[in-house]
């Protein structure tokens, strides 16, 4: 590697992060979750991304920003012990083969006016600031559209796969960074050792943390409906899943290989590229893929008690009146026509 590719690496260690969210936030809380993940996380950055100038920059503000998150909702959990008391119930788990038309299912859903949703600054800062339910979220709201307006500057290709937008709902990945432990990081960045850790981590740990975030943000809006969440990281893991949520419905798209695998690659080419001049490691994502969909397989053959909604690629672009019937008829839940009709508005 030459002088002029050379990576550029973080300014702060890990455990100086870690003190810096303390600082940033005022919030004198040792979180000792954090510390064994974030490290790995923070050394892969560092070993494994090849971090150019400016997406090292990036990479510092947001391991700060999901710290500083963290901090705030362990304040708010110890300040209002009644976000524990709240049901997460009957959640739809819309999750495929990435470019497999999740998306469309999920704002098809969102728009019907009968689910809660994530929008994508709610994902990128699920925490309230000073923990008034009743303050503004409005820097909150600002600072998830910078960083958009920043990641459409420095990738503008990536809009024609994957654009983020402030109020739109986004899937949990991003809301599941908080968590530290996701694989929702690859997305971004190559993080080959941080992966090989993750492997041996339970996945209850990350969908428990799913859950408790889940509690947090519907606690801050007092509504209580039902969730409609997407990401393609749920493939394979169905019975971790309904071990945390026993009443979830899990709608699975479906579309061939030879479709979703190239467009994903030329997505992750233009998500990568804000961060990193290294391209993504595509035999490795890969490997990923495939070994998931041998767990979805296995789950398929030994637990029947498991019943997942199979949504072809041709559903997906098809009526989308035809497909939320299929999918309303599926979890038991009565089709109104103003559901119709907030459907054929979107």
């Amino acid at each position: 590697m030459t002088q002029e590719s050379k990576p550029f690496l973080l300014q702060m260690s890990a455990d100086q992060m870690l003190a810096r969210a303390r600082e940033m936030t005022g919030i004198d809380i040792i979180d000792a979750e954090a510390v064994e993940p974030f490290r790995i996380l923070h050394a892969a950055y560092n070993t494994d991304a090849c971090l150019h100038e400016q997406g090292a920059g990036a990479i510092e503000k947001k391991l700060l920003r999901l710290l500083s998150n963290r901090l705030r909702m362990q304040r708010d959990f110890a300040q209002h012990p009644e976000i524990v008391e709240i049901e997460i119930t009957n959640p739809t788990f819309v999750y495929g083969q990435l470019r497999s038309g999740t998306t469309k299912i999920q704002k098809l859903l969102a728009a019907s006016g009968d689910f809660h949703y994530l929008p994508f600054w709610q994902t990128y800062n699920p925490s309230l600031r000073t923990g008034d339910r009743t303050a503004s979220s409005q820097a909150r709201i600002d600072e998830a559209g910078t960083f958009i307006r920043w990641f459409d500057t420095m990738s503008p290709d990536a809009k024609s796969g994957h654009r983020f937008q402030t109020f739109e709902p986004e899937e949990e990945s991003l809301i599941l960074e908080h968590c530290l432990i996701t694989g929702a990081f690859i997305a971004f960045n190559t993080m080959t050792s941080y992966i090989e850790w993750l492997a041996t981590q339970n996945p209850t740990i990350t969908l428990e943390s799913l859950r408790d975030m889940l509690k947090y943000v519907q606690w801050q809006s007092g509504e209580n409906r039902p969730w409609v969440l997407k990401s393609p990281l749920w493939v394979g893991l169905e019975p971790f899943i309904l071990d945390i949520f026993p009443d979830a419905n899990l709608l699975m798209t479906h579309r061939t290989p030879q479709k979703t695998i190239p467009s994903l690659f030329r997505l992750l080419d233009a998500f990568h590229a804000p961060f990193s001049n290294k391209p993504p490691e595509y035999e490795m994502l890969r490997m990923m893929l495939a070994m998931g969909l041998e767990e979805h397989l296995k789950v398929r053959q030994s637990r029947p008690d498991i019943h997942i909604l199979d949504i072809g690629y041709d559903a997906v672009i098809g009526p989308s009146e035809d497909i939320v019937t299929k999918i309303y008829n599926f979890s038991g839940t009565p089709l109104r026509d103003e559901t119709l009709q907030n459907i054929r508005d979107w």
